[in-house]
């Protein structure tokens, strides 16, 4: 993969979106001459414009009309114009958690906004393809000289993410235009990991030049949309033959469900508690716009200070002309037939909430952050660790800082500029410089296999007769181990033989396990993961043996496969499920 001009990067947020970018002649120069969209139109909300609503709108015939801004605003104007093809069009809004321990992805389809549905991998490869797109045109119009082939492409997903979402994100990548051979997954922590320690000693403050030490050990918090993301690393002295230096983990990722738009749920339930179920639906459905604005207003309210008196402006002629519509009472009847009516004031076209109110929006979601990184913090291996580093977008959240400060006071907070950005940017040095030197693994990895039964070795109920002996099955055969140091690349090798003559393709089976104990495939916390087929060269009646090469360390599992006598490689593939 030397053979490339630019590192684009992709992130793909819950909330937003976005791409970077940087040549390989810049990035020797300075790694962080890092270049992203600045024409995001980012509405009348005051927004980070260098991203975009995570949000697609398809025509009645499934093909790309507009993304993010764009698309919010086209598909608020077909509503508006009462246009009559107005029910053909699909708009999908905030998709990317339906990934999120989800064990049925092939299958899997998403529902837009009026409830119709679509496979949900030609919604995502369509949505990276526009912003695949959306760069290669502004590659055009500025005249710079960039072929397809000549950029490395790097797609950030979550570190607890299961192996199948990661696959699943790589072939819609695939769908979308993008070669194999060109993709690099990145992990958000680390890439966000690998921003803050790239960044200048000149820029930072003094806490934030603690990540310049090495021998530093600092917990790196990813806040986003959808998920909270917790790694640790160690900075690492420069190499002999890198001049950057490089990061080691010191204990496996950790995270959970608990993203900032968890909080913006909080509050529309308390809208539709007020204005009514059948009220907000009405619009969403025909006001688009005004839902949308809305949502935006709470985001932008997210970043600031909680104080006795919060404004959060609402689209109030549009929900008069719907109450009307339904004949309901009007808003201040509402508010005052709620339970709210003591803690909601309308003030012209602004709910005036107070302090209570508001932070019971924050509180379920924050309590569950600092929950996860107190009891990450707890773990033997990390207990020395007292830098903290706070990213992602939710980590601009003025409570959740708070909050995390008044759980643990003896720890050092710092949120370093524009740590919206930091996975974005970072995700481009992690596509042109290897960093990270080794990963701990999140779980157990092996196969099944069997072994002649020892009954000072194995559990006397799981004894079977094959073939005129007796047998073990199912024994769990460990590749690595959970809470293994792994470095980067790190290759094991394993042998097969075929069982029949003439086989022409081997199926075999690898399993994940909770557990660094695991003796057996049908334990609890044990089960199949990954299927993969291994062709056979040239099938004979003869046994043939197959060396198996898993590659662990790295973003994703990888295997390739040699016919050991002729040292033919087999064709692989591979399959997580």
């Amino acid at each position: 993969m030397s053979d490339y001009l630019l590192v684009a990067s992709i992130d793909f947020g819950t909330t937003y979106s976005g791409y970077a970018f940087s040549l390989t002649t810049d990035f020797k120069r300075d790694p962080l001459l890092i270049h992203s969209n600045q024409t995001w139109n980012s509405g009348t909300a005051q927004l980070l414009s260098l991203k975009t609503p995570t949000c697609i709108l398809l025509n009645s015939n499934r093909k790309t009309k507009s993304i993010g801004y764009e698309a919010e605003s086209d598909y608020s104007r077909i509503k508006e114009e009462d246009n009559e093809n107005q029910e053909d069009y699909y708009f999908f809004h905030r998709f990317k958690m339906i990934l999120y321990d989800n064990e049925n992805l092939k299958h899997q389809r998403l529902k837009d906004v009026t409830g119709k549905t679509v496979v949900a991998s030609e919604v995502f490869s369509k949505f990276i393809k526009a912003l695949k797109d959306h760069l290669l045109t502004h590659f055009d119009e500025t005249g710079k000289a960039i072929e397809p082939h000549e950029i490395r492409w790097v797609l950030t997903v979550p570190t607890i993410w299961r192996d199948a979402s990661k696959q699943f994100m790589r072939e819609c990548a695939h769908q979308a235009g993008i070669d194999d051979n060109k993709l690099v997954i990145a992990l958000e922590p680390e890439a966000a990991s690998i921003f803050c320690l790239f960044q200048e000693n000149s820029r930072a403050s003094n806490e934030r030049r603690l990540l310049n030490r090495t021998g530093q050990k600092y917990m790196i918090i990813d806040l986003g949309g959808g998920t909270a993301d917790i790694t640790i690393h160690e900075r690492l002295p420069k190499g002999v033959d890198c001049e950057y230096p490089s990061l080691k983990e010191l204990h496996h990722a950790i995270g959970d469900d608990c993203g900032g738009t968890q909080v913006d749920n909080a509050f529309m339930e308390v809208l539709r508690d007020i204005l009514g179920q059948k009220l907000v639906n009405l619009m969403k459905k025909k006001q688009p716009s005004a839902y949308l604005e809305l949502l935006r207003e709470f985001e932008t309210f997210k970043r600031r200070e909680i104080t006795d008196k919060n404004y959060i402006r609402i689209p109030l002629v549009t929900i008069n002309e719907l109450i009307e519509e339904l004949g309901e009472d009007d808003v201040d009847k509402k508010i005052k037939m709620s339970k709210y009516k003591n803690k909601i004031k309308r003030n012209r076209e602004k709910f005036c909430i107070d302090a209570e109110l508001m932070k019971s929006f924050f509180g379920p979601t924050i309590d569950r952050i600092v929950s996860l990184v107190k009891e990450t913090s707890k773990i033997k291996a990390i207990k020395e660790v007292s830098l903290f580093v706070l990213v992602g977008g939710f980590s601009e959240c003025k409570y959740v800082l708070r909050a995390l400060k008044e759980a643990l006071p003896n720890k050092t907070f710092i949120v370093p500029d524009d740590p919206g950005l930091s996975v974005l940017k970072g995700a481009v040095i992690f596509g042109h410089e290897r960093i990270i030197e080794s990963r701990v693994m999140m779980n157990s990895y092996g196969t099944k296999i069997f072994e002649p039964f020892d009954p000072k070795v194995h559990e006397m109920s799981r004894k079977k007769r094959a073939g005129g002996r007796y047998i073990c099955p199912k024994i769990f055969d460990f590749i690595v181990k959970k809470n293994e140091s792994v470095p980067v690349g790190t290759t094991i090798k394993r042998e097969y033989l075929t069982d029949e003559p003439q086989q022409c393709y081997m199926d075999l089976a690898m399993y994940k396990s909770d557990s660094e104990f695991t003796e057996y495939t049908d334990e609890e916390g044990c089960y199949r993961v990954c299927d993969a087929t291994i062709d056979i060269p040239n099938p004979s009646d003869e046994k043939r043996t197959v060396e198996i090469e898993y590659l662990f360390g790295d973003t994703e599992i990888r295997m390739t496969a040699v016919e050991t006598d002729s040292g033919e490689s087999c064709n692989t593939v591979l399959k997580f499920i």
